[in-house]
């Protein structure tokens, strides 16, 4: 028997998630490998795959957890080279990583370098990849300044740290004294608090007027509409998210005017599978950035897999800092 968080409802998850025994997992598949599972990264989307609002809806029962790490315990035909290697994987959908293994597509699983810890790589998936591909879209380099929204979130704290490994300058802006310290700590040169006044102004008078070279935004909304009068000639702004609430439609011809550019970037969606051997070299970048201190992931919590409704409980409400890392331990079947 396994052990498996699960939910055969929708709602909050301390009110439908639940630790159940089932059934060993069948062997896997022609290219799967099954994963004796060491370690879950939570994001907000497990609370949506919880309430039934994410876009993939798992049929009951539902396990949340897309980043994992851990051992590879069995393979599929075409998988036999991923035996007995510790990996990295994400999105471990649709079963769901919050159990003592999972099964899933071996193109989707990355070897880890000898010794990593798998907390450390159950923090990198979703906000170290798509943190990487947004400053790879944007093309921002050495020298170059970017302006990073949500600056103490996820995303923000990694591509705050990437964008000072490029050799770039960093603004951000966050809610607080408390988040502003934490964008401070993490290589910003400049913490901008959006209650405490304009931006916009903030941005332009430490660029000398210019503006940025581009801007990453997690957030939407009226900070998306806003940030367009942040950025230099050429300047480009990445699209990460919405949580702020959907941004106002752009007029084309105000991109036009000022020579910049508008990219979306949907990391998890979409390179896993159409770029995965770009994928894997991203990751060999982040182990050694790691490696060297260059990135520090902030995990802040490693709840065991009974306390893991609590924790996403806590994620729902915005009571966490840093990320939140289950601890499951590894299990060989």
């Amino acid at each position: 028997m396994i052990r498996r968080l699960c939910a055969y409802t929708t709602g909050e998850p301390a009110d439908v998630l639940a630790v159940a025994e089932l059934p060993d997992d069948p062997p896997p598949g022609p290219g799967q490998v099954t994963v004796a599972v060491r370690a879950v990264g939570l994001n907000f989307l497990d609370v949506m795959l919880c309430r039934g609002t994410y876009p993939v809806r798992p049929d009951p029962p539902m396990t949340p957890g897309v980043e994992v790490a851990g051992r590879v315990v069995a393979t599929g035909a075409g998988a036999e080279h991923m035996s007995d290697v510790d990996v990295v994987a994400c999105p471990a959908l649709p079963h769901g990583a919050l159990g003592e293994t999972v099964t899933l597509d071996a193109a989707l699983a990355t070897p880890l370098p000898a010794g990593f810890d798998p907390v450390v790589a159950a923090a990198l998936p979703v906000t170290y990849q798509t943190a990487f591909w947004a400053l790879e879209r944007a093309g921002v380099g050495a020298g170059q300044t970017v302006l990073v929204h949500a600056g103490a979130g996820g995303v923000g704290i990694a591509a705050t740290q990437l964008a000072v490994a490029r050799g770039a300058r960093v603004i951000c802006t966050a809610g607080g004294p408390a988040k502003l310290a934490v964008c401070r700590d993490n290589g910003a040169d400049l913490a901008v608090d959006y209650r405490e006044g304009d931006f916009v102004a903030a941005v332009l008078d430490a660029t000398g007027g210019t503006g940025v070279d581009a801007v990453l935004d997690p957030v939407g909304g009226d900070v998306f509409a806003r940030s367009l009068s942040c950025l230099d000639f050429e300047g480009r702004i990445v699209a990460i998210g919405a949580a702020g609430g959907p941004p106002p439609p752009v007029d084309p011809m105000a991109l036009v005017a000022a020579n910049t550019t508008l990219i979306g970037l949907s990391w998890g969606s979409a390179y896993p599978w159409r770029r995965p051997d770009r994928v894997r070299q991203v990751y060999a970048e982040l182990f050694a950035l790691c490696a060297a201190g260059a990135v520090r992931p902030p995990v802040g919590r490693t709840p065991t897999l009974d306390e893991a409704p609590a924790a996403l409980a806590d994620l729902a409400a915005r009571r966490t800092t840093g990320k939140i890392v289950v601890h499951v331990g590894g299990r060989t079947p």
